[in-house]
């Protein structure tokens, strides 16, 4: 899997977990290629707020953003593309420099984890963790737009999380 994180990013310490956290959740879901790439943005408070707005008409500061580009635009509906992420199936999604499928992008509001991390007294290491793999289980269709939905994908973030030794405690 490539990530092609943007210079806004914290250490090597974070680095490392979210991608530990990738490689496991591929596993977890069973997704048939590894080959995928993903761009992961940390961005400050007002850009977030202003992607808020513009893409979800939310005038308002948020955690994560993700942009998926092989899921359908408007469908509210999960929709797991896990089974289907072969080379074979998104030919015209593959990076042709690094033969990878291109999931989308990734937006990340460091200060607004932080928050978080204080507000459920966890760390800010787990915080950023789970924004990250959050927005990829996005990129591959999942969402929480109904209760079972948001069921099933917070069980998939626990047990990727707990995997990795970052659960919630």
């Amino acid at each position: 899997m490539v990530v092609n994180f943007n210079k806004k990013f914290l250490n090597g310490k974070y680095i490392s977990k979210i991608l530990s956290a990738y490689d496991y959740a591929i596993k977890y879901l069973k997704i048939p290629c590894s080959d995928l790439e993903i761009n992961v943005n940390f961005v400050r408070s007002d850009e977030i707020r202003e992607l808020n707005y513009k893409f979800r008409s939310k005038d308002a500061e948020t955690d994560v953003l993700s942009f998926p580009s092989l899921l359908e635009e408007g469908k509210t509906d999960m929709q797991l593309i896990t089974d289907k992420l072969t080379k074979e199936n998104f030919q015209g999604d593959i990076n042709f420099e690094n033969g990878c499928i291109f999931l989308g992008d990734i937006c990340i509001c460091k200060k607004v984890a932080f928050a978080n991390a204080k507000k459920y007294g966890t760390k800010k290491l787990r915080e950023i963790v789970y924004m990250a793999l959050h927005g990829f289980l996005h990129l591959v269709g999942f969402d929480h737009m109904k209760d079972e939905d948001k069921k099933i994908m917070r069980k998939a973030e626990e047990e990727i999380l707990k995997y990795i030794d970052l659960e919630r405690k």
